[in-house]
């Protein structure tokens, strides 16, 4: 079964309006701000958003983008898997006097009229997403790459070194 392609741009009041789906993949390639966080820049993000109008007037876009990532682990720089399901509830808006009237549930997306990329609106989710230092949540993953966890001890006595050598120094005199 073939993924159906994405449109390059899209009004967004347009296609609030309308009612409209969103529903395609877009390659991690084509995302130039994403590859410059990532390890490796195969693979694709799957893309399932419609648009509408809440009961309260509120124009918007919601769904789910989903996609593997492979980063580095900030503690022992080795690859990092992570899996991306990110949850889009976005509320348009034209300013940011709008922004601050939207319902918690929402996040403004500010859009002035016409067209923008899909690209984009994609991208900068994925890119909130992320976390903001990488390391694997074990870190028994890091010690497989060849990290050494901290001595229990060093963290227990962080000035034994120093009290030993103050004694040593008494000694001495």
């Amino acid at each position: 079964m073939q993924t159906p392609s994405l449109p390059s741009k899209i009004d967004p009041w347009r296609l609030a309006a309308e009612s409209g789906r969103l529903e395609g993949s877009l390659a991690l390639a084509a995302l130039p701000r994403l590859i410059a966080e990532l390890n490796r820049t195969d693979g694709v993000v799957s893309v399932a958003l419609v648009a509408g109008i809440d009961p309260r007037g509120v124009r918007f876009i919601g769904g789910a983008l989903r996609t593997g990532v492979e980063l580095v682990c900030q503690r022992c720089l080795g690859r990092l898997r992570l899996a991306l399901d990110v949850t889009v509830s976005l509320g348009l808006v034209h300013g940011e006097a709008e922004a601050g009237r939207l319902p918690e549930e929402y996040e403004p997306l500010l859009v002035p009229e016409g067209a923008i990329r899909v690209a984009d609106l994609v991208e900068d989710e994925l890119l909130l997403a992320l976390p903001q230092i990488p390391r694997h949540d074990d870190a028994r993953d890091c010690e497989a790459n060849g990290y050494r966890t901290p001595d229990r001890v060093e963290h227990d006595q962080p000035f034994a070194t120093l009290a030993s050598l103050l004694r040593d120094s008494r000694r001495s005199h």
